[in-house]
């Protein structure tokens, strides 16, 4: 097996590890015998020291802080999948008819983005173990793992900023609305980011932040809301105004 297959495999076996039982203290179970010993059972891979040491790895912990940066630089796209299918019906039976009505609109995709997303956030593993690893580089800089591990962490929220983004402007140009001055669409788009990833790990601890009951329906009717979907909510208030030049994009 060629130097980055083995790389892969062992990287992908060392994650595996890391989702199924948890950093616990950090990486001290993350050992080269108990990763070579699953990618033998699980891959049919027979691994043994001098084929990694020297080779691919210094070390057991040159290994360990590679499967961690890694981990830090997971795209969480299940979270962003599950927020698409969410929406996509809200938009799909959207009325854009009023500024009223464009506002109920983004009030009930901001409600129902706020559930997927702590859906996602309190049954992905894989997610845990991502929020697991940010807590643990945050607590040192200085040595060659956390540096490595900030790097990968610095490159994976530009990159989910740069999604962000995106997705920011799509919603103002659908629902035609512009920036309050002097915010910017970043901005907007990092505080729903910290809030959803705040929520989410409180909502894995308690149950508190959901099941709030608002008279938010087309009719007035009862909905179930979330403390997410209510901040998410808040901050477009703050965010955004109508845009008086705005013209639906099937009229243009």
């Amino acid at each position: 097996m060629r130097r980055d297959e083995l790389r892969e495999v062992l990287i992908e076996v060392g994650l595996d590890l890391l989702i199924d039982e948890g950093l616990a203290r950090g990486t001290e179970r993350l050992t080269f015998k108990r990763v070579f010993d699953r990618a033998s059972e699980e891959r049919g891979v027979r691994v043994t020291n001098a084929s990694v040491i020297g080779r691919i790895w210094e070390n057991q912990a040159e290994f360990q802080s590679d499967v961690l940066a890694d981990v830090a630089k997971e795209e969480v796209v299940d979270q962003e999948h599950a927020v698409m299918a969410a929406v996509i019906g809200v938009a799909d039976a959207a009325d854009l008819s009023t500024v009223d009505s464009r506002r109920r609109t983004l009030r009930e995709l901001f409600r129902v983005a706020a559930e997927a997303n702590l859906s996602v956030g309190t049954t992905s593993r894989s997610w845990a173990t991502i929020i697991g690893v940010w807590a643990l580089a945050s607590g040192s800089r200085g040595s060659a793992t956390t540096d490595r591990i900030h790097d990968a962490i610095s490159r994976s929220r530009a990159a989910t900023d740069e999604r962000s983004n995106a997705a920011t402007e799509a919603l103002m140009t659908f629902l035609g609305l512009r920036l309050r001055p002097p915010f910017t669409v970043d901005q907007f788009s990092r505080s729903c980011t910290a809030l959803v990833e705040g929520c989410a790990l409180r909502d894995r601890a308690d149950a508190g932040i959901r099941g709030i009951a608002l008279p938010t329906g087309p009719d007035g009717e009862v909905q179930e809301w979330s403390v997410l979907g209510i901040g998410m909510d808040a901050l477009a208030e703050q965010f955004f105004e109508p845009d008086p030049d705005w013209v639906p994009e099937d009229v243009v």
